[in-house]
């Protein structure tokens, strides 16, 4: 049996990318495995509720895991933690466990991270990097990082897919208008929007204005987003919450889809708003490289706002054919199956037999 946990990642209404991985990924796999089992928090985030065990409080739940998995299963073939680090209770087992990482910002950035994130997601993963019988990255990137971080060569990675589907219901979002440059994600200082907040005070005439989806995160660009949001309201507009009904509309519309972002694990928003068609302009750093789509294009850190207004007034299309074949590299299903296929690869190599 396999037992994800999505305890922490299942805790509010509204999800993340790295919280939409383990769902999404949860899926993926229990349409090849009916067997698997995921802890969660709610089930408010899947259509499917079979093989969800309910976990009511979040961290109380996430700590104690270990005794919820064990009533579950004496010996599960891996217990996987797609979306949050291993309960440090989980030293004194001896079951197979698999952690995926989304990127090291918990490393370079830490002084950024409010004291939650701190414990959970440095100090924790820190104390469980080598209980972990499977350490894996969602890009070759990611592995990359993670092998020197933890010098552990043994890192492998297993994908990542779009949070949102390119096909589905759509809707307008309120106050929104009808020509506009798309950025997605959480308020944070990573994501560059220090950067958006003087290129939209910069904003020439007859510029389209910046839509931004994403909660409020931590750092001082919070407050900076905020403030620009009361007061420039016809310049830009920030969504703090959107369901994939108003994203979706968003991503098959936006004029170019914009990350500035200075670090990434993977960077889901860009590839959905790609799949949709859309034209890209990213920074230049490798995992944009990467994932962005060949028609992206890249921008450096010390590109001001004129420069950037002048590439975003003219992005580059793809055409229908361009963005369908993109959309076709990222699929759960591979995901899936390439994290069954190492994980059965080693506990077929070490003779483990499961529940």
């Amino acid at each position: 049996m396999l037992i994800f946990d999505l305890t922490l990642a299942t805790r509010r209404p509204a999800l993340t990318g790295v919280e939409r991985f383990g769902v999404h990924l949860f899926d993926a796999v229990r349409r090849v495995r009916p067997d698997a089992m995921a802890l969660v928090n709610s089930t408010r985030a899947f259509e499917d509720h079979s093989g969800l065990v309910a976990v009511p409080q979040a961290y109380r739940g996430w700590f104690t895991a270990p005794q919820i998995v064990r009533d579950l299963c004496a010996r599960p073939e891996a217990v996987v933690f797609p979306s949050a680090p291993a309960s440090p209770l989980f030293r004194t087992t001896t079951m197979p466990l698999c952690r995926i990482v989304h990127d090291v910002f918990p490393w370079s950035w830490e002084r950024a991270m409010p004291w939650k994130g701190r414990l959970v997601y440095r100090y924790g993963e820190n104390l469980m990097a080598r209980r972990y019988d499977w350490l894996l990255g969602t890009t070759p990137a990611v592995a990359q990082d993670l092998r020197a971080l933890f010098r552990r060569p043994d890192v492998d990675w297993c994908g990542n897919g779009p949070g949102v589907a390119r096909d589905g219901p759509e809707r307008r979002p309120d106050n929104v208008p009808d020509a506009f440059v798309l950025a997605v994600g959480t308020v944070e200082p990573r994501k560059g929007y220090a950067r958006l907040v003087d290129l939209v005070d910069a904003a020439p005439a007859g510029a389209p204005p910046v839509v931004l989806v994403g909660r409020p995160g931590w750092g001082d660009v919070v407050s900076r987003v905020e403030s620009l949001a009361a007061r420039r309201p016809d310049r830009f507009v920030w969504l703090r919450d959107l369901p994939d009904e108003g994203l979706r509309w968003l991503y098959r519309r936006a004029a170019c889809f914009l990350s500035l972002s200075l670090a990434e694990g993977f960077n889901m928003p860009l590839v959905e708003s790609a799949s949709c068609g859309r034209p890209v302009l990213c920074t230049d750093i490798p995992v944009h490289r990467t994932v962005a789509p060949p028609w992206a294009r890249f921008v450096d850190a010390q590109e001001g706002p004129d420069a950037l207004w002048a590439d975003l007034r003219a992005p580059t299309s793809p055409t229908p054919t361009d963005s369908a074949l993109y959309g076709e590299r990222h699929s759960w299903e591979h995901v899936a199956g390439r994290l069954l296929e190492i994980i059965a690869r080693r506990n077929h190599g070490k003779g483990i037999a499961a529940c």
